[in-house]
């Protein structure tokens, strides 16, 4: 992958992780995953990007962390072998990161976009309590011979965590805990299970941080005791485990103003532990972009949840308008479709019965015929004049279809109005409807429905031709069907004069059924013409409404139904910019953690 691609992934992963926790911000009850959100980002921003941009392992990172009071300074001060860090029993004291570095040499700094989010470095030397989203980096001067964490890494002083809602100086916390190859986690004796900084503890474990936790201010021959009961009561409920778990008692004032010289029982393990996780540099920070990869990935579906609650309601909004696509549908199916003759088939079938005829001579067979049939003809005439029933007037179709769009209508906008309280997307839905929206469903509506029309005319049109066109089309069946018909009539009218020349004339009984039983027969088997060739039309008149009702789906209640089912998210709404995010994120984390493996190969 090229430095433009690398650059466009990364981006597009941290801004996506960014909007996803401004919108978990608006959320009250989501202000915990809002932090795992910018810590997620954080991790892309600092970590990931830098690497895959060619970025050289040093610095490495390491980052003091814990709540208020519990010794972070002191712990500083510890690893950089000097009293740097601005101790002050003040919560929060510290509210911007402070990084210690050795003087010797120059830093590596990344160049990738965004590194450090919105952090600016100072320039010039600021108290540690400065609120501003800044960090500042102090040069260190070693002795010779000394040993420091400050050979291998930047040590960062960090502000407190007092609260998960990623504002504040907390956000400037989980920016650098992100960047950190090493996690020093600092708890004293007297706050050593505060709530906030447990859950940013788990954080830190479960992305995967080297975690040595050192636990501070007790009184030593407490500290045994002390490590394991947090070991009991904390870690073991952790995702995983820390790298260890370091005790440092009560220090007096003696060791705090000078910890290299005065405390190295305590100094020293910390040290060496820091130190050997540096070892070697790149593959500590292959191990920190690793893990930050795998962290992402496995918990992809966790970090998009905080949008779960928008999502039911996207698909609750679905569900409606589904709904009214069914009842749409079903209420012309119920007041149009089924009672609608296609006259066009009537006519098919007057066709399709002048077809069977005998063509050219044999029109006179036939008109001999005709008059041979005249009790099925009369007495068709009379069945229907007594009892056939004039047909009911059904509405115009356009008027089903209106009124079923406004039945649709009337049931988003009444359920939306019902629903305004429970989520905001209703709000946004009613707030359409004050401002137009049922006009712009109907504008649709009206283009839709003059492509059904096009579309349904050519269909009725080619099918009621087709029932006689593919006959004509076809000789002979066409002749078979001729013959097969005037076979049978002819048949019968020779039997009955047959049988009269048999008897010589002289049976007039016998001649007078004969003289009723041809126009009974030729009547039956015009009947029975009539009966197969309406049976075939009305296949295919069914044919042509569910053809119809196919089209009516196809072209107006489909269409509308997708267009009204992704309304919400369109037109750079919130829920427009949450389907964009949802969709790509998933592809976008393949795609980086293959740039990854490709890179470490």
């Amino acid at each position: 992958m090229d430095h433009a691609a690398v650059r466009s992934l990364t981006s597009q992963l941290a801004e996506d992780l960014a909007w996803l926790e401004q919108h978990a911000q608006s959320k009250p009850q989501h202000a915990a995953q809002a932090g795992e959100l910018r810590f997620a980002a954080a991790l892309v921003r600092n970590v990931v990007a830098p690497f895959l941009e060619g970025q050289g392992p040093m610095p490495l990172h390491v980052a003091v962390v814990g709540g208020a009071g519990a010794g972070k300074s002191t712990v500083s001060n510890m690893l950089c072998g000097s009293v740097l860090a601005e101790s002050n029993p003040q919560a929060g004291f510290t509210r911007h990161p402070v990084a210690y570095a050795s003087s010797a040499g120059t830093i590596a700094w990344p160049s990738s976009l965004g590194f450090l989010g919105p952090l600016r470095r100072l320039g010039t030397p600021e108290p540690s309590s400065l609120d501003s989203d800044v960090y500042q980096v102090r040069r260190v001067s070693l002795e010779d011979g000394q040993i420091s964490a400050l050979d291998k890494y930047l040590v960062w002083d960090c502000p407190d965590m007092t609260t998960w809602a990623a504002t504040g100086y907390v956000s400037r916390l989980l920016e650098v805990s992100a960047l950190a190859d090493v996690v020093v986690y600092v708890a004293s004796d007297e706050r050593y299970n505060d709530e906030v900084p447990t859950q940013f503890l788990r954080l830190l474990l479960q992305s995967g941080k080297m975690v040595v936790v050192c636990l501070m201010k007790m009184r030593e021959a407490d500290a045994p005791a002390f490590l394991a009961h947090f070991q009991r009561e904390v870690l073991d409920r952790m995702p995983a485990a820390a790298v260890a778990t370091l005790a440092v008692p009560q220090l007096t004032h003696a060791q705090l103003a000078d910890p290299s010289q005065n405390a190295p029982t305590y100094r020293v393990p910390i040290l060496n532990q820091i130190l050997v996780l540096g070892e070697p540099n790149l593959g500590a920070r292959q191990r920190t972009v690793r893990s930050a990869t795998s962290y992402l990935v496995s918990c992809q579906q966790h970090l998009v949840s905080v949008a779960r609650d928008d999502l039911l309601a996207l698909d609750g909004w679905r569900q409606l308008v589904r709904e009214g696509q069914n009842e749409f549908e079903a209420r012309y199916r119920r007041e149009f479709l089924t009672g609608e003759r296609f006259h066009r088939f009537d006519e098919a079938l007057i066709r399709l019965l002048e077809l069977l005829e005998l063509p050219g001579i044999g029109r006179v067979a036939s008109i001999a015929m005709d008059v041979l049939r005249w009790p099925w003809t009369w007495g068709k005439k009379l069945f229907e004049g007594a009892f056939s029933r004039p047909e009911a007037t059904a509405m115009p179709e356009r008027e089903v279809l209106d009124a079923g769009l406004s039945g649709w209508i009337d049931h988003l906008r009444k359920e939306s109005l019902k629903k305004a309280n429970n989520h905001p997307l209703w709000q946004h839905v009613q707030q359409g409807f004050n401002t137009g929206l049922d006009a712009t469903i109907k504008e649709r509506f009206g283009e839709a429905v003059r492509g059904f029309q096009l579309s349904l005319g050519d269909e009725v049109e080619r099918t009621a031709r087709a029932i006689y066109e593919d006959l004509e089309k076809n000789p002979v069946a066409l002749t078979a069907f001729r013959s097969a018909k005037f076979g049978l009539e002819i048949t019968t009218m020779l039997g009955s004069f047959g049988a009269i020349l048999y008897t010589g004339g002289l049976a007039l009984p016998f001649i007078l059924g004969s003289a009723i039983a041809v126009p009974i027969a030729a009547s039956v088997i015009q009947m029975l013409t009539e009966l197969f060739g309406r049976q075939y039309v009305e296949f295919h008149r069914e044919q042509i409404r569910q053809r119809q009702e196919t089209l009516v789906a196809q072209h107006i209640s489909g269409p509308l139904t997708d267009w009204l089912a992704s309304w919400p998210s369109t037109g750079g709404s919130t829920y427009d910019r949450l389907q964009q995010v949802l969709k790509r994120f998933p592809e976008n984390l393949k795609q980086l953690e293959s740039a990854i493996n490709a890179a470490m190969q």
